[in-house]
């Protein structure tokens, strides 16, 4: 599965929790809805927190990229060696993608917990807030 389609999966999923959650907003007493309401930012706020969520994006996308260009040096090592060198070079093919699925799976975590939490302050700053956010426009451009 290529990683544009985990990510897409992924904000997918979050927009259905958070979409599923907005009931639960509307049920809220009047001093959370009080607490809410401080919460939410203003427009240039938003748009702040938007280019900082595009730029950890591109951040993640390079550090998977670095990591993709460490697991092939180290696959292209393994392909050239032989005898106890080459059980040596495997071990470590292993060991660095095992680090890696950690370090992917650890990220996937914390973006997942940002999304929703910024895609419940775009709900809350008004309707249009999250069609004019450039991380739901990129979404739709992603090809399947």
């Amino acid at each position: 599965m290529s990683v544009k389609r985990i990510v897409t999966a992924m904000m997918a999923g979050c927009a259905v929790v958070v979409m599923s959650a907005v009931p639960g907003l509307a049920a809220q007493t009047p001093h959370e809805q009080h607490v809410a309401a401080d919460a939410a930012q203003p427009a240039s706020g938003m748009a702040a927190k938007d280019k900082t969520m595009m730029a950890e994006r591109e951040k993640m996308m390079a550090d998977m990229k670095a990591a993709d260009q460490r697991l092939d040096s180290l696959v292209a090592r393994m392909n050239t060696a032989s005898g106890t060198e080459k059980m040596a070079a495997t071990a470590t093919v292993v060991a660095e993608m095992v680090t890696q699925r950690r370090t992917m799976q650890e990220g996937m975590m914390k973006m997942e917990q940002g999304m929703m939490t910024h895609m419940m302050e775009h709900m809350q700053a008004g309707a249009g807030s999250m069609a004019m956010c450039p991380m739901m426009k990129q979404m739709g451009d992603m090809k399947h």
